[in-house]
C-alpha cells in the first residue's frame, strides 16, 4: 500500500508539472508568430550545445588529471559554445515571453491596455535591438575584414588560435537583427489585437492611455535634457537621470534586460556620441566570454535533470524517516531536504516549485498551520542563494574578482546557521502549539524495513553528487566550472542508474537550461553594459568619493549599502543588482579595509531577503504557481514575514561578527 501511495503521489506531481507547462504554452501560443515558433523549434536543437560543452569539459578533466595531457582547445571551445547559447537564449526568451519583467502595471492590465503596453515595449525593444545591431556591426567589420577590405577573421591569439572571436561577434550581430525582426512582429501582433489573453475589440482605457502618455512625456523630457546637455549635465545630474530613467522604464513592463541595455545605449550616445556605441557591444562580448559564467548553465542543467528525475522526491521521502514523529517534523524534513537540494543545484525557482508540489500538500493534509507551511517552503527553497554551489555567489565572485572557492567556504556556516534558525523557529512554534505542526501518525510511518532501506538508498546518489561537486572544488581537483560539469554527469549517471533517463528528460532539461540562462545572462548583459558606460562617465569615482567623503564610519557605510540593496531587491532581479552595484561597492569595501569575501556573503544573504520580500518577491510567485487556488499572494506574503525577520537577524549576526563567515576559509588556508 505504501508503494502504491508513493506511486500515486509521483504521478500526481508529474501531472501537475505537465499541466503547468501546458498552461504556459497555451498562454503564449497566441502571441507567437511564425518567426517565434521557428526560433523555439530551433532552440530545442540549439540547446544540445550545452550537452556538447559538458562532454568537452569532462574530456579535458580526464585528459589532464588521468593522462597528464591537457588539451589546448577544450577551454576556448566550451566558452564559444556556451556564448552562442547565451546569445540564442535572448531570442528564445523573447519568443517564449520568458524574459523577466516587472509586472506592477503590466500584468494588472488586459485587453486594449495590454496591447498598448505591448506596442510600447515592442518599440523600445526594437530601438535597443537596432542600436545593438549597429554596435555589433562595427565589431564585425573590424574582426572580419582588414582595412584594405580583405577577409581576415579575428583569432583568439592563444596557442590553439581559433577564429571564435569573429564567430561570436557575428552571432551577436545576427542575434540583434533577429531581435529587431521579432520586435516588429510583436508590435504588429499587439497592434492587431491578436496577442494572448487579449480582447481585440476592447479599446485601451482612458486612464491607461493617460498613464502611458505621462511615462512617455517624462522619458521625452529626460531624453531632451540628456541629449541637449550631454556631458554638461555633470555626473551628479546624470546619475539622477539614469536612475530615474530605469525606474520609469520598468513601469512599462519592458523586460529588465532591455531596460538596462537601452539606458546604456542612450547614455552612451548622449555622453560620448554615436561613435561610443561600440563600447556597449564590446562589454556584451566580454561578458558572454567569461569562463566563470560557464558554471551557471552547468548548475542549471543539474537542477533541471534533478527536478525531472525522481531523486529529489526520494530525498524528501527519506527525510520523513528521520523527522516524521516529532512535532513540526514534516516542516523540519522539508528544510533539511531543501539544504541538500540547494547543495546539489544552487537553483532557487525550481526548488520552490518542487517543494510546493511535494511538501506543501502534505503539510496542509496533516493540518499544519497554513502560514507555517507556506513560509517553510519559500524560506527553505530560497536557501539556494546561501548554500554552495550558489549561482548568486558565482556572479558576485566574477564581478568582485573574488575567489569563488573562498566564497563557497565562507557561506557554509551562515547558510547552515540560517537553516538552523528556521528549524528552531518551527520547533518552538509547534511545541508551544502542537496544532500548528502535528506529527505524522505511526500508521503512516509503519512501513516495511525493505521500503525504509529503499528510501534511504534514494539519499545516497544525490548526496554523492553534492560531495563530488563541492569536494572537487575544495580539494583543488577542478575549477568551479569543471566541478559543475562533473555535477551534470553525476546527476545524469545517477538518473541512468535509477533507469529514469529518457529522451524527453534530456530534451526538456536542455531546453529549460537554454531559457533559464537566457533570462539570467541577458539581464547580466544589459547590466554589464550599463555599468561599463556609467564608469566611463565617472560614476564609480563620483559614488566612491561621495561615500568615502561623507565622514561616516565603515560600519555605517556598510549599513547604507545594505539598505540600498534592500530597496533595489524590492523591484530588481539579483543578477542585475549584482552587476550594477558590486563594481562600485566592492572597491569601497576594500578601501575601508574590509574583506570582500565577507561582503559577498552579506550580499547573498541580502538577496535571500529580497526573494521573500513584497511586492516582487520571486519566491511568492513561484509558490503561487503551484499552490491551491484559494491561497492568495497576500496570504503568501503575510506568511513570509516571520521568516524575513529571521533572515534579517542572521544577516545582522554576520554583519557584526564577520568571523562567522570567515573562520572556515581562514582555518583551511592556515592548515
Amino acid at each position: 500500500m505504501a508503494q502504491q501511495d508513493a506511486a500515486m503521489t509521483d504521478a500526481e506531481i508529474e501531472a501537475q508539472l505537465e499541466a503547468l507547462k501546458r498552461a504556459h504554452e497555451d498562454d503564449s501560443a497566441g502571441a507567437q508568430n511564425a518567426l517565434d515558433r521557428g526560433i523555439l523549434t530551433v532552440g530545442t536543437a540549439f540547446s544540445f550545445l550545452f550537452a556538447i560543452a559538458t562532454v568537452i569539459s569532462i574530456y579535458e578533466i580526464i585528459m589532464r588529471y588521468f593522462f597528464n595531457a591537457p588539451t589546448i582547445w577544450a577551454h576556448e571551445t566550451v566558452i564559444a559554445l556556451i556564448a552562442a547559447c547565451y546569445l540564442y537564449g535572448g531570442m528564445q526568451c523573447l519568443a517564449a515571453d520568458k524574459h523577466i519583467r516587472i509586472g506592477l502595471i503590466y500584468f494588472g492590465t488586459s485587453g486594449g491596455t495590454r496591447r498598448l503596453l505591448d506596442v510600447v515595449n515592442g518599440l523600445l525593444t526594437l530601438f535597443f535591438a537596432v542600436a545593438i545591431a549597429y554596435a555589433a556591426y562595427t565589431m564585425v567589420e573590424k574582426s572580419w575584414w582588414s582595412p584594405q577590405g580583405d577577409i581576415r577573421l579575428e583569432r583568439s591569439g592563444s596557442a590553439w588560435n581559433p577564429i571564435t572571436p569573429a564567430i561570436i561577434k557575428m552571432l551577436l550581430l545576427i542575434t540583434a537583427i533577429v531581435l529587431a525582426i521579432q520586435s516588429v512582429g510583436h508590435i504588429w501582433t499587439a497592434w492587431k489585437g491578436t496577442g494572448f489573453r487579449q480582447s481585440a475589440g476592447e479599446a485601451p482605457g482612458k486612464f491607461a492611455v493617460a498613464g502611458i502618455g505621462l511615462v512617455f512625456a517624462l522619458l521625452l523630457a529626460g531624453g531632451y535634457l540628456l541629449f541637449s546637455e550631454g556631458r554638461n549635465l555633470g555626473i551628479e545630474t546624470g546619475s539622477l537621470l539614469l536612475v530615474g530613467s530605469i525606474m520609469i522604464l520598468i513601469l512599462t513592463g519592458i523586460p529588465l534586460a532591455f531596460v538596462t541595455g537601452l539606458i546604456a545605449i542612450l547614455f552612451t550616445i548622449a555622453w560620448f556620441g554615436p561613435m561610443g556605441v561600440p563600447l556597449v557591444s564590446s562589454r556584451i562580448y566580454s561578458f558572454v566570454n567569461e569562463y566563470v559564467l560557464v558554471a551557471i548553465p552547468m548548475f542549471v542543467l543539474m537542477a533541471s535533470l534533478l527536478d525531472r528525475s525522481g531523486m529529489a522526491r526520494d530525498l524528501y521521502d527519506a527525510m520523513r524517516l528521520i523527522a516524521g514523529r516529532i512535532k513540526g517534523g514534516v516542516a523540519v524534513q522539508t528544510l533539511v531536504a531543501a539544504v541538500f537540494l540547494a547543495a546539489i543545484s544552487g537553483i532557487i525557482g525550481g526548488e520552490i516549485v518542487l517543494l510546493g508540489l511535494i511538501a506543501l500538500p502534505q503539510m496542509l493534509r496533516l493540518g499544519y498551520n497554513r502560514a507555517l507551511a507556506i513560509g517553510t517552503v519559500c524560506a527553505g527553497g530560497s536557501l539556494g542563494t546561501m548554500i554552495p554551489p550558489s549561482i548568486v555567489l558565482i556572479v558576485y565572485g566574477l564581478t568582485a574578482s573574488v575567489s569563488i572557492g573562498d566564497l563557497f567556504l565562507a557561506t557554509v556556516t551562515p547558510g547552515l546557521m540560517l537553516a538552523s534558525f528556521y528549524i528552531i523557529y518551527i520547533l518552538i512554534r509547534c511545541y508551544a502549539n502542537p496544532e500548528m505542526g502535528p506529527p505524522i501518525s505511526d500508521a503512516e510511518l509503519d512501513i516495511p524495513m525493505s521500503e525504509k532501506l529503499r528510501k534511504m538508498r534514494g539519499v545516497i546518489l544525490p548526496v554523492g553528487v553534492a560531495v563530488t561537486v563541492l569536494g572537487s572544488i575544495y580539494g583543488g581537483i577542478a575549477s568551479v566550472t569543471e566541478a559543475a560539469a562533473m555535477g551534470v554527469v553525476g546527476v545524469f549517471l545517477s538518473a541512468a542508474i535509477r533507469r529514469e533517463v529518457t529522451w524527453t528528460l534530456i530534451r526538456d532539461s536542455l531546453k529549460q537550461t537554454l531559457e533559464t540562462c537566457g533570462m539570467i545572462i541577458w539581464i547580466g548583459l544589459g547590466a554589464a553594459a550599463l555599468v561599463g558606460v556609467y564608469n566611463l562617465m565617472g560614476g564609480n569615482r563620483f559614488i566612491e568619493a561621495t561615500i568615502l567623503g561623507s565622514g561616516a564610519s565603515p560600519i555605517v557605510i556598510v549599513l547604507i549599502m545594505m539598505g540600498i540593496l534592500v530597496v533595489l531587491g524590492l523591484f530588481m532581479d539579483w543578477i542585475g543588482i549584482a552587476l550594477l552595484t558590486m563594481p562600485i561597492f566592492v572597491p569601497i569595501i576594500i578601501k575601508l579595509g574590509m574583506d570582500p569575501v565577507w561582503f559577498g556573503i552579506l550580499f547573498a544573504m541580502n538577496m535571500q531577503v529580497s526573494y521573500l520580500s513584497p511586492p516582487f518577491g520571486p519566491a511568492a510567485f513561484y509558490l503561487k504557481s503551484v499552490a491551491p487556488k484559494d491561497m492568495s499572494l497576500s496570504e503568501i506574503f503575510r506568511a513570509l514575514i516571520p521568516f524575513i525577520c529571521i533572515q534579517v537577524v542572521a544577516l545582522a549576526i554576520v554583519l557584526f561578527f564577520p568571523q562567522v563567515a570567515l573562520w572556515l576559509p581562514e582555518w583551511l588556508k592556515g592548515n
